[in-house]
This record gives C-alpha cells, sequence and structure tokens, in this order.
C-alpha cells in the first residue's frame, strides 16, 4: 500500500509576507535615504561623497522615483529569497529536493538519519555524509511527522 507523499515548503501567506515586508522596506529605505546619508556624512566611510552626492538630488521625480525604485528591488530581493527556498517532497521510497530550478532526488536507501540543528533540516547517509542541510519550513512536530510517517529514521522531537 502506497502512502500519499508530504510537501514541505514555504506557504502561500508566509511568502507574501516576505514580499511586503522587502518592498516596503525597500520603499522606506528610499524616502529616508538622504537623511541617512547626510548623518553617516560626517563618518569615515570610503567614497562616501558619492553616495552623498547620490543622496542629495531633490527633484520632484528623484523624490518619488528613490522609493519606487528601491521598493522594486526589495520585491526582486524578496521573489529570489522565495522562489529558491527549499521545498521537500516526502514519499517513502525517495524524497525528492527542489531549491529554485534545481531538483535533487535522495533514494530511500541513501537516508541513515533526519534530525533538526538550529532551524535546519539535515539528512546524512548512513555513511554520515550530508545530503540536504537547509531550512524547511512547517515546524518541528510537522516536520518530525512528515519524516516519521513515511519511515524515515527520525533523530529528535516526539511527534506522538
Amino acid at each position: 500500500m502506497r502512502t500519499q507523499e508530504t510537501v514541505l515548503e514555504m506557504a502561500l501567506g508566509t511568502k507574501v509576507l516576505i514580499w511586503v515586508v522587502c518592498g516596503a522596506g525597500g520603499a522606506a529605505l528610499g524616502w529616508v535615504l538622504p537623511g541617512v546619508l547626510r548623518i553617516a556624512s560626517s563618518w569615515p566611510i570610503p567614497f562616501m561623497e558619492y553616495l552623498t552626492f547620490l543622496g542629495s538630488f531633490d527633484a520632484p521625480l528623484m523624490v518619488l522615483g528613490r522609493p519606487v525604485v528601491l521598493g522594486i528591488v526589495g520585491l526582486v530581493v524578496a521573489f529570489l529569497l522565495t522562489y529558491h527556498s527549499a521545498r521537500l517532497t516526502i514519499s517513502d521510497e525517495r524524497i525528492v529536493i527542489r531549491e529554485g530550478d534545481d531538483a535533487r532526488v535522495v533514494e530511500r536507501a541513501q537516508v541513515g538519519g533526519v534530525y533538526r540543528h538550529g532551524g535546519k533540516v539535515r539528512i546524512e547517509s548512513p555513511e554520515g555524509r550530508v545530503l540536504f542541510d537547509d531550512d524547511v519550513e512547517g515546524g518541528r512536530r510537522v516536520i518530525a511527522a512528515a519524516f516519521t510517517h513515511h519511515g524515515y529514521p527520525w533523530e529528535g522531537v516526539v511527534t506522538s
């Protein structure tokens, strides 16, 4: 009897939150950049005269343009972060790890142990070679339950 696959990935709500925070953070930086550069101009920072020059523009187009451009930069960074976050598809036979356009398959026989350390999940071979070591969304108990449900050797949190 084959069980259904379990998918561990970043939730859409978390992705949207990251997009909003990074976009808003970029836009806010665009608004406060001239003031920050004025304050920082007294510090011994290399090439500060160029940064001060860039922050000194007060034309209406620049006043509105800086927040828009830096907001877009923040969104691009957010999209890259969320796109490249790990997505694990766990089945009884294998674990498929997707990060952006890259996908790897870890067969069941290759897995010697799975455990959390810090905020990351580590999958090791029976010989101790690290097969995966990265952040995985879902919380301790959900992640532990996903691996133990499919019979992988989980070390750590009790799931019952």
